[in-house]
């Protein structure tokens, strides 16, 4: 259960990398401060963590996810190295974390699936203030206007025929599943079919 002023959004999407690179861009056209966190495997302290100018050289540094730091501008947190090319203020601090979670072709015992990532982020507008709030707001709704302009919408059925909405994919991941036929998965054992013909913005 979230807890009072809680303000959470997240968007399930299918993206290859030359997706998760437009939408990358499209977000640093929105705010052009803005910087990522790499991931690094293992426990914390385990590898050096940077902040990076791009989506895609953290997702080149860490993997399967990415952290924007909100505000956009904000300095590095404690024991992490900023990269060159990042703008950052020392005396601005990040209240929130924007998660770019990568999509993923996995195996199991029925065959290829392409398992969905997402675009999430949280805060407690208690915690930050009303004007960080107003802040937050704004640079979020920036943040998945360009996720939308940089992907399209995503209508799917599920094994009864019933559609689902909300998701985005990418154009070169809906050509991917359109040539191949591939099952998507939000995570589960559902499987997944896109629609015919998804809706336009």
């Amino acid at each position: 259960m979230a807890l009072p002023g809680s303000r959470t959004k997240t968007t399930d999407m299918w993206l290859l990398p030359e997706d998760e690179i437009l939408v990358g861009q499209r977000i640093r056209g929105a705010l052009p401060d803005g910087a990522w966190l790499c991931s690094q495997p293992g426990p914390a302290g385990l590898h050096e963590v940077h902040l990076h100018q791009t989506v895609e050289q953290a997702l080149s540094c860490g993997g399967v996810q990415a952290f924007l730091l909100l505000p956009a501008g904000a300095a590095a947190p404690a024991g992490v190295v900023t990269t060159d090319g990042v703008t950052a203020r020392p005396e601005l601090r990040h209240v929130a974390i924007a998660q770019l979670l990568c999509s993923r072709r996995v195996r199991d015992q029925d065959g290829e699936v392409f398992r969905a990532g997402r675009l999430a982020v949280r805060w407690n507008e208690p915690d930050v203030g009303p004007e960080t709030h107003r802040l937050l707001t704004g640079q979020t709704r920036l943040v998945w206007q360009a996720l939308r302009s940089a992907t399209r919408p995503a209508a799917f059925t599920d094994p009864t025929g019933r559609r689902t909405n909300g998701q985005r994919i990418g154009a070169a991941a809906q050509d991917l599943v359109a040539r191949t036929g591939m099952p998507l998965t939000r995570g589960g054992a559902q499987r997944l079919h896109l629609a015919a013909k998804p809706p336009r913005h």
